[in-house]
């Protein structure tokens, strides 16, 4: 017989996958097979959370994620994650983040308190490290510029298959004119809501050096600078979007800051190995810092 933790971690990757269809207790206890009343008691001792609520806050977070990255109207979003009406919507949206939806949105700063993670059993988690918070000055770059469009529920995935592509065509026009590439290659990803397919991100990655190298089609590139925070990943490619997951939903919630406006980069370190052939998900061992624009809460109003 399954225990408890394998069975509460499978229900728990299936409410993950079903967020916008029906999931009242009874529509959870059917797939489960438990009564509601005893699946509901094993579910908060196993997690330690009551499962309504789990489900109210994990559709909620989602919600929230819509709301900054998309176009998609409020309404819309309301009925998506299976709210009854705006106002319903509207109440536990506020409870949950201290705004209304239509503020949320509208907000240039991006505040992440409210986000509520998965929650993950039976494996153990990529453990972050402590981020460092650094003021990188205005700086000119040269490099090439991807573009691409996701769904806002692929945003994380594909944004990793999005890398592999970019660093392969990059690496190609490289190594035309180089024998080795330089101690650090930067990316700036950058993304915008798309206004024509509002389920939908439109997402700019920019991959660049610091010199002018000769590169097909390179162009200046100037990063703005600021304060960002830090997250140094040492690991395998296919971890990655694990890691950006964790930085999102669950470091950052926890610290004092807010996401501003700015690219988000990457620095990517030690590529001795790489050659004209290789492509990222051959890479046995990525490591980079991954740094997030931000503002300290404590400095918002001084905007």
């Amino acid at each position: 017989m399954m225990n408890q933790t394998s069975i509460i971690s499978d229900l728990i990757l299936w409410i993950e996958k079903n967020l916008e269809q029906p999931l009242s207790i009874d529509h959870v206890a059917d797939k489960s097979g438990y009564s509601k009343w005893h699946l509901q008691r094993m579910f908060k001792k196993v997690t330690g959370q009551i499962l309504g609520t789990y489900i109210r806050n994990r559709r909620l977070t989602h919600a929230a994620v819509a709301l900054k990255l998309t176009s998609k109207p409020i309404l819309d979003i309301a009925m998506q994650y299976r709210f009854d009406s705006q106002q319903t919507f509207t109440r536990s949206f506020k409870k949950q983040f201290s705004d209304t939806p239509a503020t949320y949105r509208r907000n240039t700063l991006w505040d992440l308190e409210g986000i509520m993670p998965p929650i993950v059993l039976n494996r153990t988690r990529f453990m972050l490290p402590e981020p460092s918070f650094v003021n990188f000055p205005e700086k000119v770059f040269w490099g090439i510029t991807y573009r691409n469009n996701c769904s806002l529920n692929q945003l994380i995935q594909n944004n990793a298959v999005f890398r592999k592509q970019f660093f392969t065509d990059y690496l190609a026009k490289y190594f035309k004119n180089h024998k080795m590439l330089p101690d650090r290659i930067y990316t700036f990803m950058r993304t915008h809501s798309d206004k024509d397919h509002i389920d939908e991100q439109q997402i700019f990655y920019t991959i660049g050096l610091e010199d002018n190298s000769i590169v097909d089609n390179i162009h200046k590139y100037v990063n703005q600078g600021g304060l960002y925070i830090c997250f140094k990943y040492v690991g395998i490619p296919s971890g990655f979007s694990d890691f950006m997951s964790q930085v999102y939903f669950s470091a950052l919630p926890r610290l004092n800051i807010k996401i501003r406006a700015g690219d988000v980069i990457e620095i990517h370190y030690d590529h001795s190995n790489l050659t004209a052939s290789s492509i990222v998900s051959e890479i046995p061992l990525m490591e980079c810092d991954y740094c997030v624009p931000i503002i300290m809460k404590d400095d918002a109003g001084c905007l």
